[in-house]
């Protein structure tokens, strides 16, 4: 592999040394010389003791006057520079000067940014000192804080003048090979051979590429035009290839500087028009002032501050008396033409058009706090980019800045432009690059969802993210495991190539993997395939039937990329149901998380729980929300069923997800109050009389109060207009519909409520038969009634164990009571089987999983099978062998009692205890890890020295742990330990028939043994076990009512499912239903139409899911559907609206506006010092004269008393403001105390009302 670089790099080299042959580059032949020849003087600069390893750096030594298209052509094409998107030149001072420590970090970190967010470069003088120097170090210093390769590689070519570059003579002489010069590789340039004196100079490590520029003079200058030239050069080349062209748009940033540097300011804002690019026309390029930098910089930034309000006429005179612009352009220094000339730069710079294309940066001003926002500004400002939004959005997007495109791009006043330009380019970029500020303002101004969302768009995003080399924002581990999850789902008979074209069904499948296969595939339609694998082009069009909610295909596509703000933007946009896409989008994250999880990335898992908490949170907000404006409303769209989402429900997205909090909401309580309740009304004690004895006398029933018609629309329209306006109402789009919804809000109507009746002849009473379907049909009933039949059958269960259970040979053997039972525990499992297929998977083997996900599930197969087990046992065994069936029965038996746990979870007070008993079985089997270990220690240890040399056998070991382990329970063993038993007490003993323990010879060693062990376990590891107890019950008991509130939905939805008869009964329903299923199945069968046959399917689907009462899964009609959506979203906006409020009223807005103040004022105070620093050093060196207006002022004191008495106040004020800040400080955390105290206060005064609450609530169901 070396041998093969080495080659690649002679290579390299001759092709550099072909090319500079070819275009005749030359360079002067020695000092003071105008002749040319041929350029020898090239090759790599080998920077030697600089302060950091050897680097390397291309150069050349060219003539003032080469073509800037020859180098352009040697900087891309030879030394293969990454072709720049935009072109930064700095100027400015060529002497080391004074620096503000402020601005030195602004300029170092803003200029840096600027580079790496662009792929920009950098041009400079090259050399190593002044700003060259500033922004050398700059580069150096922040590219240590990155990681990221591609951003420590920052191109920084200098240009600068070969005469004034110390030890030149390094990096010219180089061998000769007939006619063609070879240059030098590499030339080594060595800190210590350099010799500064007069004009000479270093060059600075820190740049990456040099070009020297040869005027065969010992002086400053050369370099000036042909940098001007390249740079106009640049100005014209296009950034891209193809479609979009855009020139390459030029910024110069000035950073103090003298008359050189106002020159080349003038220049780049007015250029000569017969330049050696060739051009008929140069543009101007924009121009950066850093005002505080001194010298040039800030005579410009004065000029243009003093003549803003000003005529043209009178610019001059103002000019004259600027005492700053003779301090920089000194008439003693110069001669007094140069003087007028300078003046005349200066007239023309702030004549408009061209004062509008320099920006200023001040570090007071508000709209300029980062210098890279500056830099931006001024490229805007470019002849070449104003008309070209697209160019202007680019940078923008690169630089991460959407103030600068919302303030000056995307304005009512350009709105013609960025309308009639095609933007669809850049909203791919932003959604990619994850700019979710650009997306948001796309969506507000340019970018219409329907038009811009196609299939071939979507399916790119997945692309270019997932496949990309790098991840955005460093999320990398979610976009792993999506790329994994993908390549799970090869399709067959799928090459490679073809993968891109099948992405979004395999992104489909990935999205019904993580949410169970409880809904319907995306994606799965043979639309989604892309016709041939081909590029996306920002000219696709959009069809009408491809997204029917393009939002919520771009909200999946955030969520699963786990980008916040860009899921939440969309989320907000959505209107199919805000608070189940909050929901849907919280169960991703979850089952996301528990994917890095298994990969141990558990900083990401944090991350993905943390969003999924965000979200579910969202939907608490909205909910609250919707249920203060209309109780019945909410309820009705925690049941209704999504259609956007698979189908499901508010609930059941929330019990799948884990999402505790949501289902602990009141408007969740209160629906799952009235499902557990069904149609029976009971809210006072006589009703609860009555609802009990009606279950043993049924004729009561007639004497009960239901409700009916729980939730009841009326249209006030007129039957003829509506039936007119059904089918074209079909036909609207989601946000006609919505629009229409709104309108039609106003005629809308709820009902009364659940109107109350009793059974009755009247027209509005209840029969007795609905009377009687409402009592045995309601979950509370069907739960009473299943329990109390399930004690009968623990009680035959128990009675036929205990009395009448004999080997299968005996006569009356099983007995009647048996029998029953076994028929009993058959329906049962029936009931079970029937819930396996009614679970909401798609596909059996994820219903087994998610019917297997509930720990109950678990036990009952247990219980189950240890039945079936003592059923086979008890026919097969023989009468020796009996008492095998027998314990397989006992322990059936105790497994049967134990279910009873689980109807306890209905109780509010009995179900936390039973979670908290489950959750310390939790903690006793890692106690038992522990505690087997000395138990197995101790018990071998002390059974060996008692025991040495048994008889082998397996049985020696459960010996071993006999005695250890009933010493926890105080059974201690000490007669048999310490040796007390003589031969014949020991083989009278039935403990000891075997032998007796030997202690004879070490009497003390297994009571020490003993000693220790009960010392570390009943003392130790129990106190240990008391402790975890402890903890379990204090973190359970704090979650106790969220924890029982959301375990009790299950069970309501388990017997809401449930038929109306109770197991054995139980069985009577399966055959109804049996009955009906086969029924349907021959009349869809009958029907030979496969569209008609669907159709049938579909009606006998609605029909079923037809809207009832009090009922857990609600299929609305459209119209209702979507005015559900829009109240949603109405109370969606609300909540943020409110949020906002709140925060601005908050205390942590306080403590923020507290600490922006603090920050002013340092910054302040910070100024004020570097203000002493440089009038202390003025000082001490020498006194300026004072100024023209300064004149005025002077009484009869001393510069030097003046002085001082300005430093002295200066002094006490700064120490004023030291003793402010101090005080402010202490205040901000006295506040920040106060709030905390606050904050915990509210949460125990919200616990008390959500308490009383809860109970009120209670009360009143």
């Amino acid at each position: 592999m070396d041998i093969l670089k080495h080659t690649s790099e002679q290579n390299w080299q001759k092709e550099i040394a072909q090319f500079i042959k070819s275009k005749e580059i030359k360079q002067r032949s020695g000092e003071g010389v105008d002749e040319l020849e041929d350029c020898d003087s090239f090759g790599e600069i080998n920077f030697i003791g600089f302060g950091h390893g050897s680097k390397s750096a291309p150069y050349i030594r060219v003539d003032k006057n080469t073509n800037a298209e020859i180098l352009w052509d040697l900087l891309i094409n030879y030394w293969h520079m990454p072709r720049p998107k935009v072109l930064i030149s700095v100027t400015g001072g060529a002497q080391d000067f004074f620096f503000k420590d402020r601005l030195k970090n602004l300029f170092n970190k803003g200029l840096y940014k600027a580079a790496v967010s662009t792929g920009g470069w950098i041009v400079t003088g090259g050399t190593g000192v002044g700003v060259m120097k500033k922004v050398g170090e700059a580069i150096k210093e922040e590219s240590k804080g990155t990681t990221n390769d591609s951003h420590r590689h920052v191109v920084a070519l200098g240009i600068a003048t070969w005469g004034i570059i110390s030890n030149n003579t390094v990096m010219e002489k180089s061998s000769k090979n007939g006619d063609l010069h070879e240059g030098f590789w590499p030339a080594e340039y060595v800190e210590k051979e350099l010799k500064l004196s007069g004009k000479q100079t270093s060059l600075d490590s820190n740049h990456t590429h040099f070009i020297l520029v040869d005027h065969g003079k010992v002086d400053y200058g050369a370099d000036i035009g042909l940098r001007a030239n390249l740079e106009q050069f640049i100005n014209t080349k296009q950034t891209k290839e193809g479609k979009e062209k855009s020139a390459i748009p030029v910024v110069l940033v000035v950073v103090q500087g003298g008359v050189g540097t106002i020159e080349t300011v003038y220049k780049s804002l007015i250029p000569p028009q017969d330049n050696s690019s060739g051009d008929s026309k140069v543009e101007s390029i924009p121009v950066v002032i850093v005002e505080g930098s001194g010298k040039a910089a800030d005579a410009i930034a004065e000029a243009l501050r003093k003549t803003k309000q000003v005529d043209s006429t009178g610019i001059r005179d103002i000019l004259e008396g600027m005492d700053i612009i003779r301090d920089v352009v000194d008439p003693k220094r110069i001669n007094q033409t140069k003087f007028q000339e300078c003046l005349g730069w200066f007239e023309q710079m702030m004549s408009s058009p061209y004062r509008e294309m320099i920006t200023v940066f001040r570090m007071q001003e508000e709209n300029f706090k980062d210098i890279d926002r500056a830099i931006l500004h001024g490229l805007l400002q470019a002849k070449s980019l104003t008309d070209n939004v697209r160019t202007q959005l680019n940078l923008a997007l690169n630089w991460n800045r959407c103030d600068i495109a919302r303030e000056e791009i995307i304005t009512a006043e350009r709105r013609t432009k960025w309308q009639e330009a095609s933007l669809e380019g850049n909203m791919m970029t932003a959604l990619i690059d994850n700019r979710p500020d650009f997306v948001e303002l796309f969506l507000q101004h340019v970018i219409h969802l329907d038009k811009f969302l196609t299939i071939e768009r979507l399916n790119s995003l997945y692309q270019k993210v997932i496949y990309s080399k790098q991840s955005i924002d460093g999320r990398t581990s979610t976009i792993d495991i999506l790329r994994t999850r993908l390549e799970s789902y090869q399709l067959k008979g799928i090459t490679r190539g073809d993968e891109c074209r099948f992405l979004l069904r395999r992104v489909g499948k990935v999205i019904q993997e993580l949410t169970f296969h409880e809904y319907d595939r995306y994606y799965k339609e043979e639309k989604y395939v892309l016709k041939e694998s081909v590029p996306m082009t920002t000219s696709a069009n959009c069809k009408d039937d491809e997204f029917e909610c393009p939002d919520q295909h771009l909200f999946l596509w955030a969520v699963l990329l786990n980008r916040r703000e860009m899921a939440k933007i969309f989320w907000q946009r959505l209107t199919i149901g805000n608070i189940g896409s909050a929901l849907f989008a919280g169960r991703i994250l979850k089952a996301l998380s528990r994917h890095a999880e298994i990969e141990e990335e558990l900083t990401l898992y944090y991350d993905l729980t943390n969003h999924a908490d965000e979200f579910e949170d969202l939907a608490i907000g909205v909910m609250d929300n919707c249920y203060e404006d209309d109780k019945k409303m909410s309820k009705l769209a925690l049941v209704r069923k999504l259609t956007d989402w698979g189908g499901t429900t508010c609930f059941s997205i929330a019990y799948a997800a884990e999402q505790m909090k949501f289902i602990e909401h009141d408007c969740c309580q209160t629906k799952l109050q009235r499902v557990w309740k069904g149609n029976v009304q009971i809210h006072s004690y006589k009703q609860w009389i009555a609802y009990v004895f009606a279950a043993i006398f049924p004729f009561i029933i007639p004497f009960m109060t239901f409700l009916t018609k729980d939730y009841q629309v009326e249209y006030q329209e007129e039957e003829n207009k509506e039936s007119k306006k059904v089918e074209t109402y079909k036909e609207l789009s989601r946000w006609d519909k919505l629009k229409n919804v709104l309108r039609w809000k106003s005629n809308y109507k709820p009902g009364k409520g659940s109107e109350i009746r009793r059974v009755g002849g009247r027209p509005d009473d209840v029969t007795l038969w609905e009377g009687m379907g409402y009592y045995y049909k309601a979950p509370m009933s069907k739960f009473f009634f299943n329990i109390f039949l399930y004690v009968v059958l623990l009680f035959l269960f128990s009675w036929f164990i205990l009395t009448d259970l004999r080997p299968a040979s005996e006569e009356n053997s099983p007995s009647v009571v048996e029998w029953i039972v076994i028929a009993w525990v058959a329906t049962l499992i029936i009931e079970e089987f029937r819930q396996i297929h009614s679970k909401d998977p798609k596909s059996a083997f994820y219903r087994v999983l998610s019917w297997a996900s509930d720990a109950w599930n678990i036990f009952d197969f247990l219980m189950f099978l240890f039945f079936i087990i003592s059923i086979i046992l008890r026919f097969t065994l023989s009468t020796e062998k009996f008492y095998r069936a027998r314990i397989f029965y006992c322990v059936t038996l105790m497994l049967f009692y134990f279910r009873l746990l689980h109807m306890g979870f209905v109780q509010k007070d009995i179900g936390p205890k039973i979670i908290m008993i489950f959750k310390m079985l939790k903690d006793l089997m890692y106690f038992l890890v522990i505690l087997i270990i000395f138990i197995l220690s101790f018990g071998i240890a002390s059974e060996a020295i008692l025991y040495p040399n048994m008889e082998p056998d397996i049985r020696v070991f459960f010996k071993s742990i006999y005695k250890p382990y009933w010493q926890l329970y105080g059974e201690l063993f000490l007669e048999e330990i310490e040796g007390l038993t003589d031969n014949a007490t020991c083989y009278e003993d039935p403990r000891y028939v075997e032998r007796c323990p030997e202690t004879e010879q070490y009497p003390w060693v297994a009571p020490v043994l003993t000693a220790i062990y009960m010392l570390i376990s009943n003392i130790l590891l129990i106190n240990l076990l008391i402790a975890m107890f402890s903890f379990t019950f204090q973190k359970v008991q704090e979650k106790s009512e969220t924890i029982w509130r959301f375990y009790r939905y299950e069970l309501i939805n388990e017997y809401y499912d449930r038929p109306a008869l109770a197991p054995p009964l139980i069985i009577f329903n399966h055959m109804y239903r049996f009955c009906k299923w086969s029924y349907m199945k021959y009349e869809l069968k009958s029907e030979l139409n496969k569209e008609k046959q669907e159709q049938k399917k579909a009606d006998v689907i609605k029909k079923h899911e037809t809207k009832m009462s009090h009922c857990l899964r609600v299929r609305l009609d459209d119209r209702l559907e979507d005015y559900l959506n829009g109240f949603e979203k109405k109370h969606m906006e609300n909540y943020f609206i409110k949020k906002n409020q709140e925060y601005a009223k908050s205390w942590e807005s306080t403590v923020t506006s507290s600490g922006d103040r603090i920050d002013k004022m340092s910054n302040d105070m910070e100024e004020m010092r570097e203000l002493i620093g440089v009038s202390g050093k003025q000082e001490t060196t020498q006194v300026k004269p004072p100024t023209g207006e300064q004149r005025q002022s002077i009484h009869s004191t001393t510069p030097n008393d003046e002085m001082a008495t300005q430093i002295g106040q200066l002094t006490t004020k700064v120490s004023q403001m030291e003793n402010k800040m101090d005080e402010m400080v202490n205040q901000n955390g006295q506040l920040t105390t106060k709030v905390a105290q606050i904050e915990n206060k509210m949460d125990k005064i919200l616990e008390m009302l959500e308490k009383s609450l809860s109970l009120k609530t209670e009360s009143e169901c």
